[in-house]
């Protein structure tokens, strides 16, 4: 599973779901790639988002590699 994050102002921010507090997750890496770049088009250069690949496969407990 991969999840989308940027850096912002050094801290790292994770893209969450709409529809709920968690983290969007992605089963393939594609999907996710796709969707970060759509995101780029309308985001600023120092905030680009990217694919993180999770280290569990429970979206509860999922945590970045």
């Amino acid at each position: 599973m991969y999840i989308i994050a940027r850096n912002d102002n050094g801290k790292t921010e994770y893209l969450k779901d709409s529809s709920s507090t968690s983290n969007k997750t992605f089963d393939d890496f594609s999907a996710a790639e796709n969707f970060a770049k759509k995101l780029n088009t309308h985001t600023q250069a120092n905030k680009k988002w990217y694919v993180l690949e999770l280290e569990d496969k429970q979206e509860d407990e999922a945590t970045p590699k």
